[in-house]
């Protein structure tokens, strides 16, 4: 069974979360920060999808089409008002304490559209793909990529974070970006030569790019062999620490949490 990154990292965290999660599947409510991501994943999806239409527009081969298709054609508006009224619409609100949280957390999103608006219209951009799924059958791994251009003949993957930024030492060893470089080469026949996270914040847009080598892309199959293994033996012995159990949304019924 190919293991997300989420399971995958969720096990490293702690054994016993992820038994709970994905074993003994324990159902447990959304968090405000998850519905946040959620809600701005939603958006830029739809804003990279007008992307791809529009460049198909552009196509000469799909402009002929048009003429022997009966087929509507929409013309996309690429505006910062357009960027947050797709805001708006893909806004949820489950997982807040209250509508009035909800509502602030709906007014920050705007802002992180704005920052988003001028970081994109910086260059030229040729979408590949949004918000794909995609399965490494020699890796064990799956996934979905949030975003992925066209950089001349390489793929740049783009990442997109609404949680603390990560330093660029954390960025380089990061095991998620370790699984989208191997895909992308995979999904696309081209190296990807550039990956991306991009933490939005109401302050600014902040990238961290990384690249990744051919040993560092075998270690990470080596890692997430290992953890295949462990999880394949049934070994969900819990490694509690303060940090952890605070952050883990199990530890109300987990009987080796440290409580704060």
């Amino acid at each position: 069974m190919p293991y997300s990154f989420s399971q995958l990292n969720t096990y490293q965290t702690c054994p016993r979360q992820y038994e709970f999660a994905n074993v003994k599947k324990i159902t447990r409510s959304i968090s405000a920060g998850e519905s946040f991501g959620s809600s701005v994943h939603n958006t830029l999806s739809k804003w990279g999808k007008m992307e791809m239409e529009s460049a198909k527009l552009n196509n000469p081969e799909d402009q002929l089409k048009l003429f022997t298709e009966d087929v509507p054609v929409v013309v996309h508006s690429f505006t910062e008002e357009k960027l947050v009224e797709l805001w708006h619409q893909s806004f949820i609100y489950q997982g807040y304490d209250s509508k009035v949280d909800g509502d602030k957390a709906r007014a920050k999103g705007e802002v992180l559209m704005k920052h988003f608006f001028q970081w994109w219209s910086t260059k030229k951009r040729e979408v590949l793909t949004v918000e794909t799924g995609f399965i490494i059958e020699d890796a064990n791994a799956r996934g979905r990529f949030d975003r992925v251009e066209q950089d001349e003949e390489t793929s740049h993957i783009i990442d997109f974070k609404t949680g603390g930024i990560r330093t660029q030492e954390e960025v380089d060893e990061d095991l998620q970006l370790s699984i989208y470089a191997l895909a992308a080469e995979q999904e696309f026949s081209m190296p990807c030569r550039k990956l991306t996270l991009l933490f939005m914040h109401e302050d600014c847009i902040t990238e961290v790019t990384t690249t990744r080598s051919e040993g560092q892309l075998q270690k990470a199959k080596e890692i997430i062999t290992d953890i295949g293994h462990h999880i394949e033996g049934l070994s969900f012995d819990p490694t509690p620490s303060k940090d952890v159990c605070r952050r883990c949304p199990f530890n109300g019924i987990c009987d080796a949490a440290i409580k704060s």
